[in-house]
Parts: C-alpha cells; sequence; structure tokens
C-alpha cells in the first residue's frame, strides 16, 4: 500500500489529493511516478491537508474520482467514426492508425486553405499549454476558445484596463484578515468548495462580514450579512451605485485616488446620476440595502472585493466589470493582507489565458485572426489580453468559408453543449472536414466527431498544477498507469506535428521532456516538483510602489498611464467611451415590454452545480443520484401561480427562438418571483441519441450567439434573457424521466 500526493482534475480548484493505492506504478518515459516496479490500482482518495490551498476539501466531483477513471462507460481506446457523423458507430484503431490519419489530413487542408483553416479549442483545467504549442508551430490564429466572450476573459481584460493585471478575481489571499468580503456573482459552494471554507472559516473565526450580490439565494447568500438581490444583467447599475455612495459621502482614500488614478473627476460625474433610489429601480435592490452595503464596505478597514463569471453573461460585461473593480480602488490600500492582492505567478511558462505575452513573436499570423476587426482589443495584435476570436464570427467562418474557410477543429472540450445556439453550433459541428475530440467519456461533442482520442484522468496523470490569481503551482503525480490506451491529452497533440513534419520547430518531443520545459524558468524539473509537492514565490506585498508591475521597473501599475485608470487611455486610443456605463440588457422587461407581457419572466442560465463540471459526471450514477434531472429554478409564488410543483416537468419558451427545451421544477424559497433559473450545461441524462438529449434540455438552445451586446468583447447574454413556461404531461417528459430516477450504484458509497 502507498500513498500518492496529487491534484484533482475535475474542475478549475484543483484542490490536493491523496490517492491510496493496492499496488506500485511503473515509470514510464522519463516521468516520476510513484513507486516502481509493481501492480497497479488506486483504492481510496482522500483530500490532502497539506495542501496549500484546499487544506484537505474535496467536493463530491473529486471524492467520484474512482467513479469517473473506472466508469465503464469511458472511451479507453482510439475510436473512429465509421457511419454518418453523428451516428455513434464508431471502430477501435491504433494510436499510429489515428495519428497518421489526423496529421494527412490535417496537412492536406493547411496546403489548400492555409493555418488558419484548422482550429484547436481546450478550457483548462484540461491541457492547453499543447494546443498553445500547436497553434505556434502550424501557424494558425484560429484558437477557437468558445467561451472566451463570457468567462475568464471579460474579467481579466477589465482588471487589465484598469489595473495593468488582475485583481478582482477571487484569490483569496489573507481572506482572513478582511472585515469585509464582497463577493459578487460568485457563488463559491457550488463552484469553489475550498474556497468556500476559507471564507466561512473567516466569518466563524475572525468575525469577517460578508455581502453577497447574487439573484439566487446560494448558500453563500444565506450565510451573509447582506444579500443584495440583483435583477440579472444589472451588475454596472448597481456598482455605479455603490461608486455613487461610496464618493458622495466621501466613502474613500482621497489620498490614494489623487497619487494613484486618473479619471476620477470623470467618474465622479458619471456616478452622480445613479442615485440610490434609481439604482433601486433598475436592479429590484431596496435602496436602503444599496446604501448598507457601500457604508459596510466603505467603512471596513480592511476588505476585499471578488467577482468571476456571474457579471460576465449579462451583457456589457466589460464595463460592468470595470466598475465593479473600481469599488477597491477607491479604498485604496492595495495588494495588503486583507484587501484585494496583486499576486505574481510563479516565472514558469503558462498557458496562454493567463495573459498576452507581449515579448513573444507573432507566429500565429494575428493580423487575420477572426474577430481582429471588429474587435480590435479582444482578437489579432492590439488584444490586450491573449488573443481570442468571438465564437459568433467562427461559427459564421465554419458556415459561410468566409472571410476563410475554417475546416477542422481539435478539441477537448464539449461546445454542442457549452456554446450558445445550440442548433447553429451543431450545424457547424457537422459542417467540418475533421473533427477530433480528446476526451473522457463521449460526450455530445465527441458523438459528431472524426476521431475520439482517450485521455488520462488525473489519478493516471503527471502534471503541473496552475492556480489562477495565486503564486502557487503544485505537482500532479501519476497514482496508476492510464487505463486501455488513453495517453496523456499533451501526447497525440506533440506526436501529430512530429508526423506533419514540425519536429524541428517544436520545443520538446516529449511530454516528459514539456514538463521540465515549462518548469526550466525557475530551475527545476518536474521531478523535483513532485517531490517538493508544490512551489510558492514569495508573497510580495504592495507590488505597485516596488516596481515590481511595470516592466520598466518603475513604480506604478501596468497601464499606460502608470496608474489606476478609471478613464482608460487604452479604450480613449480605440475611440471607446473610456468610462464604462450601464445598458440595459437586449432582453429585459425595460428594454422591450411589449415581449416582457408574453415573456413575463427573467431567465438565468450559465449557473452549474456542484456534481457536474462542464457536463463532466452526468454519465456517474454516484453523481446521477444526487442531481438526477436539470432543473428551473423558481420562487414558491411563481410555482403556485403557474399550478406547478417541485419535480413537474414544464417546456420554457423564449423570444430568442423558436425551439424549446423541458425542465425539471425546483422551488427555491428566496427566489424573486419574476426570476427564473435554468441551470446550465446539461443533456438529458440516459437519453439514446446525445444530441436529442442535448437540444431536449440544453440551456444554450435558447441563447443567441450574438456578439452585439458588449462593444469591446461581442458578449453574452446567457443570464439575461426572457421566458414563459408551460406545464407538461408526464408523456410529455423526456423518455428517461418517465422511465424513472437515475439508476443505482454499486460504488455509491
Amino acid at each position: 500500500m502507498a500513498t500518492v500526493k496529487t491534484t484533482c482534475r475535475f474542475c478549475l480548484v484543483r484542490c490536493g489529493m491523496l490517492a491510496e493505492t493496492d499496488g506500485n506504478v511503473v515509470a514510464e518515459k522519463g516521468i516520476p511516478n510513484a513507486i516502481p516496479n509493481a501492480e497497479p490500482g488506486v483504492s481510496k482518495v482522500l483530500g490532502d491537508r497539506d495542501h496549500p490551498l484546499s487544506k484537505g476539501y474535496l467536493c463530491v466531483k473529486g471524492k467520484a474520482s474512482l467513479d469517473i477513471t473506472y466508469s465503464p462507460d469511458r472511451v479507453i481506446y482510439p475510436q473512429r467514426r465509421v457511419g454518418e457523423r453523428g451516428s455513434g458507430k464508431w471502430e477501435r484503431v491504433s494510436w499510429d492508425e489515428a495519428l497518421d490519419d489526423i496529421a494527412a489530413r490535417l496537412a492536406r487542408i493547411i496546403e489548400e486553405d492555409g493555418a488558419r483553416a484548422v482550429a484547436v479549442q481546450a478550457l483548462p483545467p484540461k491541457e492547453y499549454f499543447a494546443f498553445d504549442i500547436f497553434c505556434d508551430v502550424i501557424g494558425t490564429p484560429t484558437f477557437f476558445k468558445h467561451d472566451s466572450h463570457q468567462c475568464f476573459t471579460p474579467q481579466l481584460m477589465a482588471d487589465v484596463l484598469t489595473y495593468g493585471g488582475l485583481v478582482t478575481y477571487p484569490g483569496f489571499i489573507h481572506v482572513d484578515e478582511a472585515e469585509v468580503v464582497v463577493m459578487w456573482g460568485v457563488n463559491l459552494s457550488e463552484t469553489n468548495g475550498s474556497k468556500a471554507t476559507k471564507v466561512r472559516s473567516a466569518q466563524r473565526h475572525k468575525g469577517a462580514k460578508t455581502i453577497v450580490v447574487d439573484p439566487r439565494p446560494t448558500r453563500s447568500a444565506k450565510e451573509a450579512d447582506l444579500w443584495l438581490r440583483i435583477r440579472p444583467g444589472t451588475d454596472a447599475a448597481l456598482a455605479l451605485g455603490f461608486l455613487n455612495v461610496m464618493i458622495s459621502e466621501g466613502l474613500y482614500d482621497a489620498d490614494f485616488v489623487a497619487d494613484w488614478t486618473i479619471g476620477f473627476d470623470e467618474l465622479k460625474a458619471r456616478v452622480a446620476d445613479y442615485t440610490p433610489e434609481k439604482v433601486a429601480r433598475i436592479t429590484w435592490i431596496p435602496a436602503d440595502q444599496i446604501v448598507a452595503a457601500a457604508r459596510m464596505f466603505g467603512e471596513a478597514k480592511t476588505a476585499g472585493f471578488y467577482t468571476f463569471i456571474g457579471a460576465t453573461m449579462g451583457g456589457n460585461a466589460v464595463a460592468a466589470l470595470r466598475l465593479m473593480g473600481f469599488i477597491p480602488a477607491l479604498k485604496g490600500n492595495l495588494d495588503k493582507p486583507g484587501f484585494n492582492r496583486m499576486i505574481a505567478q510563479p516565472k514558469m511558462r503558462l498557458p496562454g489565458y493567463y495573459g498576452k505575452d507581449t515579448s513573444a513573436e507573432d507566429v500565429r499570423g494575428l493580423d487575420e485572426q477572426l474577430s481582429a476587426d471588429k474587435f480590435p482589443l479582444f482578437a489579432g495584435p492590439d488584444a490586450i489580453t491573449t488573443p481570442y476570436p468571438h465564437p459568433r464570427q467562427v461559427v459564421d467562418a465554419i458556415l459561410t468559408g468566409e472571410p476563410y474557410p475554417v475546416r477542422a477543429l481539435w478539441t477537448s472540450c464539449n461546445p454542442m453543449v457549452g456554446l450558445e445556439d445550440s442548433y447553429t453550433t451543431l450545424e457547424a459541428l457537422k459542417a467540418f472536414d475533421l473533427l477530433i475530440v480528446s476526451d473522457l467519456f463521449e460526450s455530445p461533442t465527441a458523438h459528431l466527431a472524426d476521431y475520439i482520442l482517450p485521455i488520462t484522468t488525473h489519478l493516471e496523470s503527471n502534471a503541473i498544477t496552475e492556480y489562477t490569481g495565486l503564486n502557487l503551482i503544485t505537482a500532479r503525480v501519476r497514482a496508476m498507469p492510464p487505463r486501455g490506451e488513453a495517453r496523456e491529452e499533451a501526447e497525440p497533440v506533440l506526436d501529430v506535428l512530429q508526423r506533419m513534419g514540425f519536429a524541428d520547430k517544436l520545443p520538446v518531443q516529449s511530454y516528459a521532456e514539456l514538463l521540465d520545459w515549462r518548469l526550466a524558468p525557475l530551475g527545476m524539473t518536474f521531478a523535483e516538483l513532485a517531490e517538493a509537492g508544490s512551489y510558492q514565490n514569495e508573497d510580495v506585498h504592495e507590488r505597485y510602489l516596488k516596481g515590481k508591475l511595470r516592466p520598466d521597473g518603475q513604480p506604478g501599475f501596468n497601464t499606460p498611464s502608470g496608474k489606476i485608470e478609471f478613464a482608460s487611455e487604452k479604450l480613449r486610443a480605440f475611440g471607446y467611451d473610456p468610462l464604462p456605463d450601464f445598458v440595459e440588457p437586449k432582453f429585459s422587461p425595460y428594454s422591450d415590454p411589449e415581449t416582457a407581457e408574453a415573456y413575463p419572466y427573467v431567465l438565468v442560465s450559465g449557473t452549474r452545480s456542484v456534481e457536474y463540471y462542464s457536463t463532466l459526471g452526468i454519465q456517474v450514477p454516484y453523481l446521477r443520484n444526487r442531481r438526477p434531472w436539470p432543473g428551473l429554478e423558481m420562487a414558491p409564488e411563481t410555482a403556485k401561480a403557474l399550478g406547478l410543483e417541485a419535480g413537474d416537468w414544464v417546456r420554457i419558451e423564449a423570444p430568442t427562438t423558436d425551439k424549446t427545451i423541458k425542465r425539471s421544477v425546483s422551488i427555491i424559497p428566496g427566489m424573486d418571483p419574476r426570476v427564473m433559473n435554468a441551470e446550465g450545461l446539461w443533456y438529458t441524462p440516459g437519453c439514446d441519441d446525445l444530441i436529442e438529449g442535448t437540444l431536449e434540455v440544453g440551456a444554450n438552445v435558447l441563447t443567441p450567439l450574438t456578439d452585439e451586446v458588449d462593444p469591446i468583447c461581442g458578449g453574452s447574454t446567457a443570464r439575461c434573457l426572457m421566458c414563459r413556461v408551460v406545464k407538461l404531461t408526464p408523456e410529455e417528459w423526456p423518455a428517461p424521466a418517465r422511465r424513472g430516477a437515475a439508476t443505482s450504484d454499486a460504488r455509491m458509497r
């Protein structure tokens, strides 16, 4: 029996894990493993109490590591499509057969239409760095990050425009030293459990007060000292009201603002019109609560302000996130314990989503990147963060060939479920000449692929684990050999590049070399990281005072002015309004009152539960028994008015499409009677046809794939739609729901 220290990879949190093995693990390709030369197997997983972040916490996904790793439904051999695309007919092939064919077909596409016709798509926590290498080596700008317009990128853009780097992300360094913690659009208990325990500890043991901004009564909201139940899509208005109170009542550090910011007078003039009373009418939050929240934050000796995805899907996301980022700026005292921090990532080779490397040579041809002409700060050579095209332009290029064809996609994601406008997404995925999916299971996207390539779980993997917003990396150490012929996700990517004749352009020739190469700037190897378990940079406070943020080494922030920019010089230079403002959501009872009469409810989507991450886990009975069906949350008053009870199924209709979806009713006390929530990223569990199952229940069926709601990044309206619901008869329920709840699980604990 041996215990291997590793890290989970079933969501972005990447908690520390102890894997108890009933045998040792064979070393392979020079990568260190647990202990050599004995039979493999993991019998138990536990949280690692010594992990610097998670401190022993594991959510239900992590606890289901064995269920997922050993699932009989898992893909563990390369599969090649033999029927029509989407038929679900496969044949097992060897890795050589698969990779030779993939390499030849990619080479042919590049010869005919150029490297830009080949797209890749990756999202953490899966492999990312190898796909960055792939784009650099073949010279394609088409990194199709299907959430680029509505997840981390808008938040990073907003903070870069204001501060020159990431500030508002919930890293929670020294959160226990904050008197007040604001969590705005951050549902920690469902999405970031180990950090939720840090906040809860600060509440219970240090007396920290919390303010939560969320339309839903999440656990964080219920535990908060003040819950602001916001109307979806009005975050910018609430931020303006928050700023109005802080400025009008002098709840800001005047010396810091004078010394370290620009545009304050312009900001003061803009927020003057957003009185608490006006903002209350817009946001549906009582004016006295808005005032109380601003005072609680402004009067605190130490205060942290954190946000994430909740505000990135509400339309005018960059403006909303910038306004929210101004709130901690007014407090001053940045980069100190108890306040928002500007943490330096370890100086290793990081994946591209961490930010743009301005020193790197442009080998991808970013001048012709899709979206560069329409959103020059989001895509192309002038992008202020890592440049990605908006998915709307990628889908249009796939379907029309304009401005150039996009004919191939290699992805480790599930855009069939994760991308808006599911019917158009389906059309685009079917149009590819070559679709390659690297995944653990046959997802709805993989169902449409030419090849499904089996990848490892974290129990079978060696990797470097990064933590956004923290000065930390840890080692993920293989605790068992891969099942079947599953491989580390990066290995086939490097292998295909070699088979295409690009070996001389690769910085490394193997995955083991890649791990060492990424760590080389730190002067360590992966074996040394695995031995140490983790590596942390020195925690330097107030880096802006010490010349640690700017390339020239001068004090200040890494912005054009060297200061925090309420009025952005970069936005002004590109013809945008340098100061953010509120814009009423495109689909709302105020922007379209006539339509709202027929569709009276505000619909939120894009939320998720702790059991599943991007649909991973739906195949596992242990998790399905906890959450068997995709829900539609509503207030008790709403359910009563509609004649509904918990567990009833309804049809959801929206004015954005003539398509509809089905959901099971969940009654949630505390919800605003005018608001409903259709949890995102689902397909019908247990369905016979994965595509029909996606179209039957997927929230993105109702969400348009539009690039017209944010002038800077295109944006998304996934969390502020309108809808109406109709009760279904039992005969109209999805077939698996008619058959009964999730199947029993012999492994269920």
